[in-house]
């Protein structure tokens, strides 16, 4: 059945699962506001995302008006293809097939800046505090099964946010290591681009580049060949060697290299966006290597060795709350929804 009530669907479909989520449109932005109903669903159980809409509004279920879905891949005249998953969405077939008045489909990591404002402390770990200008951009770099970017330009009292697709720029190595890891890759594909050699799909290319140069150990051999996916294998045993469980320096070895290539290309993102308000390593993987983002290494590598440098004083957090990404879905749907109601340009939306 069709609701009259002002409930607004946030969605974030990301290359191994999908988040929904049901809000009272009026309550996104309100911290701490809680869902009507909120559910995760593993892709590889689905053939499509109309699938995962069905189970989750259920046969005969409540239908909200609107919805806002953050997409992990870019968005084009509201059609997207996903970047790392056989699923194509189509707002228009969308509003069709299920009754919504209005369908908003954005890129992930739009949907990710535009929760950063929504968060608090507590959402936030700090590598590097800096000290930002009073209106400074900010941006976005999320290391999960791929390698997700986007930047907020400042926009009168508020933020406009842009989507990027600079995961897939050309990986440029910083040092002598970085330059065999890329010849390395050339002799598997014809263009490594930084997604390449920084995200969760890396770490198993990663891993055999480093096993060239370091001795893995049975156990770990044999882990690696029975998994399905090696990498929370790899950084497993890599967290568990730094915490003095069980030696396995390989392992820390492969997680050292991806975060000291992340530390670079979040520089790369800072210089390009000028975003020297912030850059937030959100996505699936920061929280996990949080660990290896040893600050003094990392901004080593950030601030190119330049201590007067304005990357010095960029702020650099790790985003822990790993529902950013719904969140700001939910807000930009509730701010295009107020868009439409009154027709004011001036809210922002996806460039």
């Amino acid at each position: 059945m069709t609701s009259t009530q002002p409930l607004l669907l946030a969605g974030d479909i990301g290359a191994t699962k999908t988040t929904l989520a049901l809000y009272s449109s009026a309550a996104v932005a309100q911290p701490g506001k809680q869902p009507h109903s909120e559910e995760t669903f593993q892709n590889r159980n689905f053939t499509c995302f109309d699938d995962v809409l069905a189970v989750f509004l259920g046969p005969g279920g409540l239908i909200p008006p609107y919805a806002c879905i953050g997409i992990a891949g870019p968005v084009l005249n509201d059609k997207a293809t996903m970047t790392n998953l056989s699923w194509q969405l189509d707002a228009r077939a969308l509003e069709k097939r299920h009754g919504f008045i209005r369908v908003h489909l954005i890129n992930d990591l739009v949907a990710t800046a535009v929760g950063i404002p929504l968060l608090g402390s507590r959402d936030l770990s700090s590598i590097n505090t800096g000290k930002p200008p009073d209106a400074g951009a900010l941006a976005v770099l999320a290391p999960g099964t791929g390698l997700g970017q986007a930047f907020l330009i400042p926009h009168g009292n508020d933020y406009l946010p842009c989507p990027s697709e600079g995961g897939h720029a050309t990986f440029a190595p910083r040092n002598d290591d970085q330059l065999d890891l890329l010849d390395f890759m050339r002799q598997r594909q014809r263009h490594v681009s930084v997604e390449q050699v920084c995200s969760g799909l890396a770490v198993p290319d990663l891993f055999a580049f480093m096993s060239t140069r370091h001795t893995v150990p049975e156990w770990l051999n044999h882990e690696v060949e029975q998994a399905e996916d090696p990498t929370p294998i790899i950084i497993e045993a890599a967290r568990r060697a730094v915490e003095g469980k069980r030696v396995c320096g390989v392992a820390v070895h492969t997680v050292q290299l991806l975060c000291d290539i992340l530390a670079d290309e979040a520089a790369n993102l800072v210089l390009k966006t000028m975003a020297l308000g912030g850059i937030y390593l959100g996505g699936g993987l920061a929280p996990r290597l949080q660990p290896f983002l040893q600050p003094e290494r990392f901004m080593r590598i950030f601030s190119r060795d330049y201590s007067s440098s304005m990357l010095t004083h960029t702020p650099v957090y790790i985003i822990k709350n790993r529902q950013t990404a719904l969140l700001g879905a939910g807000e930009y749907g509730r701010r295009a929804l107020i868009r439409v109601q009154t027709g004011d340009p001036t809210i922002p939306s996806q460039t």
